[in-house]
């Protein structure tokens, strides 16, 4: 049964919607995101995040107190491939920390309308090769939420394409897909989405999408290859306009026999395990048994 506070934060969403002129957002993303992003100093002191200087990208580390070396999760946050991380990112950070007893590399990997995505991949790509100098694919974790879902597998298949190794597991929390989210079963449901605006999406697509393809898998992970990479992982609630495309993947994998954990929220809105609800804790509880396992 659906927790009351899902409920309350899903009318809070829909209350909150963006309704703001797509390219007057996208202009003001332009101005945002010319500017270096840094974690509110708040935050940087109650959860000890601290900057990797020896990274030329923007990389920031959370350490649990105890064997925070024998399991590292790279992040990658969302955002539409257009906006920064939010505080709720660094709240779920911090459990995935303290309850894991890991080290997180959250990126703040370039964002459009300034870069586009082979400029993240480059991005990702450095922190990765900068991982495995310090422990072995097999204690690694990609993850990320929404865009940063979609980067993730993205960049999991651009390490099988370039012949480099996989991480254990690949995490995807409300993954974007289809980088055009044009299929009947979304639009269906784009009245009805409580969070995600249809047309800024569209739009931050192609400016992240650059000169490639929509269709090409760095952009749209769901045409790309998924045999041979790291387990993959992918949790979706049905109140969210990803639902579709996840359904998508899911089948895809079952049709090339590609074994998947596919968790499927009933009532539950976009990017929900990192939101203060119930339903998250249980999904962070499954998040870390899967890594654990």
């Amino acid at each position: 049964m659906r927790s009351i506070r899902s409920f309350l934060v899903e009318l809070l969403l829909k209350m909150t919607k963006r309704k703001m002129n797509v390219h007057e957002f996208m202009e003001e993303r332009r101005k945002s995101n010319s500017v270096p992003y840094e974690v509110p100093v708040k935050l940087k002191h109650k959860y000890n995040i601290t900057k990797d200087q020896s990274l030329p990208v923007d990389t920031y580390i959370m350490k649990s107190n105890t064997q925070s070396d024998e399991r590292v999760v790279l992040y990658l946050p969302g955002g539409g491939y257009v906006e920064q991380p939010l505080t709720w990112h660094w709240h779920f950070l911090n459990q995935l920390t303290e309850q894991l007893n890991c080290t997180v590399y959250a990126s703040v990997y370039p964002k459009a309308p300034n870069y586009q995505c082979r400029d993240a991949i480059a991005c990702v790509l450095n922190i990765y090769q900068h991982i495995l100098k310090i422990t072995k694919p097999q204690n690694i974790t990609i993850m990320g939420d929404s865009a940063g879902g979609g980067l993730t597998l993205a960049f999991a298949q651009y390490l099988a394409e370039q012949g480099l190794p996989q991480p254990k597991d690949i995490i995807l929390l409300s993954p974007w897909l289809d980088i055009t989210l044009s299929s009947p079963e979304v639009i269906a449901m784009i009245d009805e989405e409580p969070m995600l605006n249809w047309d800024m999406l569209v739009e931050a697509g192609k400016l992240y999408a650059g000169e490639l393809p929509l269709s090409h898998y760095l952009v749209s992970p769901l045409h790309g290859e998924i045999k041979d990479l790291g387990k993959i992982s992918l949790f979706i609630g049905t109140h969210e306009l990803f639902l579709p495309d996840a359904r998508k993947f899911k089948e895809k994998a079952a049709r090339q026999s590609v074994d998947i954990n596919y968790i499927e929220y009933l009532k539950m809105n976009h990017v929900f395990p990192v939101f203060p609800i119930p339903e998250a804790k249980k999904a962070l509880k499954q998040i870390i048994d899967i890594i654990k396992s």
